[in-house]
């Protein structure tokens, strides 16, 4: 399987590892990564191969509209439970500011082969990632646009 293929295989493989209610997303595919969300798209779950040289593939929740002012308030609105979140989803979840004034909460992982395997077992984390989060996000209401 190629990366592109397992891509665009990742958000079928997630909606079985959701519950009903979490279903409902919508996503988009690129050869190195899949973003899936609930609304505003700027505000999404990322799944993004960081590059096969660097060797890392990322998992997080990405904050990326075009205003950097609402980009810090949906951060900060999650920073809080940060400790909640990493004891739910382990101790390497970060929170953080980053690039164009956009800001994401992640983790790495070592690259896998883009195989069955490595498919169904980052579909499932990416559905722990959103079981996690969505629940915060959405009472805030930060991923609307």
């Amino acid at each position: 399987m190629r990366w592109r293929e397992w891509m665009q295989a990742l958000p079928q493989r997630l909606r079985g590892h959701l519950p009903p209610g979490l279903r409902a997303f919508r996503w988009r595919a690129r050869p190195w990564l899949v973003q899936v969300y609930y609304g505003d798209p700027a505000f999404h779950y990322e799944v993004w191969m960081l590059g096969e040289r660097r060797g890392r593939i990322e998992i997080g929740l990405h904050f990326e509209s075009r205003d950097p002012e609402r980009n810090r308030a949906a951060l900060a609105a999650v920073v809080p439970s940060i400790w909640e979140i990493r004891a739910r989803l382990g101790p390497f979840v970060e929170a953080e500011p980053w690039d164009r004034g956009w800001a994401k909460v992640f983790e790495t992982h070592p690259l896998p082969p883009p195989d069955e395997e490595s498919l169904e077992r980052f579909a499932g984390r990416l559905a722990l990632w959103i079981e996690t989060l969505e629940p915060l996000v959405a009472a805030r209401g930060s991923r609307r646009g």
